[in-house]
């Protein structure tokens, strides 16, 4: 089955999901779809037509340097959305 999608946005809600409840900020929708708005513009896109250029794409998630930059971009707008929430 063939399909468009980004990658990256699996990533970012994974992290959002795991995170950002012990993150002290609100996890309003809004507040949430900030976080990942500030993620997204901030990390490369991953585009996959297939499940298998998905099963590709996951393999970047070991790279313990791209996970710490994920970690540290979502740091940054947790932080930004905390000090400037839009509810």
């Amino acid at each position: 089955m063939r399909y468009l999608r980004n990658y990256t946005e699996d990533v970012v809600r994974h992290y959002i999901d795991k995170w950002l409840p012990q993150s002290g900020v609100c996890q309003c929708e809004n507040c949430r779809m900030d976080i990942m708005a500030i993620m997204l513009n901030k990390l490369p896109c991953h585009y996959v037509v297939s499940d298998q250029g998905s099963v590709y794409a996951q393999l970047q998630e070991f790279d313990p340097q791209y996970k710490a930059n994920v970690t540290a971009i979502m740091t940054t707008a947790i932080e930004i959305v905390k000090k400037n929430p839009h509810h």
